[in-house]
């Protein structure tokens, strides 16, 4: 009997498009249900069957699923962070591999998540959570300037901003509680996180669970842009870290997971390391972004892409690393706002020693701006050697390589930039 893997809809990063392709290395079909199969580049080259659905109607999803001969269906699964709520709701319904939708539910949510952690004692930073404006003065005088303001459930680092005033928050407050929907169509929460800045080293801790049991896969050391957006520009893998250290890191996210009561599957883990020890900043229930996955892979040839599709569909996974190294990624941003004529260096870049691939994801003609979140990155540089002293020389000297060249914007009458990715306004 044919055994289907179904994934509802993926990231557009191209992630997707080879997890439908893994599918079929472990002798599974893909079945891709989508509401725009026009969104995925190169959906058809994957072989994948694919299924028009609304992927935001969770019947409409469980009708599609439950159309397919019975015993036929070996999992759900998602590369969209978007749909991990759904992929759970549909495994539960079905009887297959998966968290508990409740548990999804709320590991997206971030304010539901620090409210879990705090009634566990756990370290994080102060925090409100506000859904009106008459409720922010209250929410900074426990909270405090400057903090970090956030919507309770977006990706991306879209819509994340350092405010060191009243003023900032409630303009970038009333900014967050204006999307009604995001850029999947789906309901904004219409609630902003305030959250106390912690001003230190970033890491994120990269977790697997099985049946309850969770396993770090590693440690990823962490740059972001300077204030007062928090866009990602590299990270490393390994982290260089000392035992002990490692040591805290670790036992925060497996705290973490346990308070929130994951049970299966990928986890990225967001930690500031503050003098007074470790500080949860995020739980992510996916692999991680940012091409972390492909660094572990380089660095320690564990696939997490694959082991996610085997955890879907019940098989056993393998996080034995099978090689040492380091691996590391730098992203290439904008120097400033204008229409991008092109990318020059590419090719001279991918042919130093170590660098195991230059990627341009800025098209010409695109409206760029200095980086407010991951999608105004124009492209990134991925290298891997035996050390991150070397990933990180090798780094600095391909993105050095690499020119941006920008035309001025030309001024619209009476139009304001959209951010594309901002979701929809009233």
């Amino acid at each position: 009997m044919t055994r289907h893997l179904a994934f509802i809809e993926a990231n557009t990063t191209g992630t997707g498009m080879i997890a439908l392709r893994t599918a079929r290395d472990l002798g599974l079909v893909p079945l891709f249900l989508t509401s725009d199969s026009t969104r995925y580049l190169g959906l058809e080259e994957t072989g994948a069957e694919v299924v028009d659905c609304d992927t935001n109607a969770p019947a409409a999803v469980t009708a599609a699923l439950g159309a397919l001969p019975p015993g036929s269906l070996a999992g759900a699964t998602t590369t969209s962070e978007f749909y991990v709520s759904a992929v759970a709701e549909a495994a539960a319904e079905l009887s297959l591999p998966g968290n508990p939708p409740k548990v999804v539910r709320r590991c997206r949510d971030k304010g539901q998540v620090r409210a879990a952690l705090q009634a566990a004692g756990m370290p994080q930073p102060r925090f409100a959570v506000v859904r009106a404006e008459e409720e922010l003065d209250e929410a900074l005088t426990g909270v405090g300037l400057p903090c970090v303001a956030k919507p309770v459930d977006e990706s991306g680092s879209q819509l994340v901003r350092w405010c060191a005033t009243q003023d900032e928050v409630r303009e970038h407050a009333a900014l967050v509680m204006a999307v009604r929907t995001n850029v999947r169509g789906q309901p904004a929460a219409g609630a902003v996180l305030l959250e106390e800045f912690l001003d230190a080293p970033e890491y994120s801790v990269e977790m697997f669970s099985v049946d309850g049991v969770h396993h770090c896969v590693g440690i990823t050391r962490k740059t972001v842009t300077g204030r007062p957006y928090f866009v990602e520009t590299r990270h490393i893998y390994p982290a260089p870290l000392g035992e002990a250290v490692e040591a805290a890191l670790r036992k925060t996210a497996m705290d973490a997971l346990d308070v929130l009561g994951v049970r299966l599957g990928p986890t990225h883990v967001e930690i500031r390391l503050t003098s007074q020890g470790p500080a949860l900043i995020e739980l992510n229930p996916r692999l991680a972004g940012g091409m972390i996955p492909e660094l572990v892979r380089l660095a320690h040839g564990v696939e997490l892409l694959r082991q996610q599709l085997h955890a879907a569909v019940g098989h056993d996974v393998d996080l034995r690393p099978t090689r040492g190294g380091s691996a590391g990624v730098a992203f290439l941003l904008p120097p400033r706002a204008g229409v991008l004529r092109r990318v020059t260096g590419a090719e001279e870049a991918a042919r130093l020693e170590h660098v195991a691939r230059v990627t341009v994801t800025g098209r010409a003609g695109r409206e760029v701006r200095p980086a407010r979140n991951a999608y105004d990155r124009l492209g990134s540089v991925i290298a891997h050697s035996g050390g991150t002293a070397e990933v990180d020389a090798v780094l600095d000297k391909a993105l050095g390589m690499l020119g941006v060249e920008l035309e001025d914007l030309v001024p619209a009458s009476g139009s304001a930039r959209q951010d594309p990715e901002a979701g929809t306004r009233r």
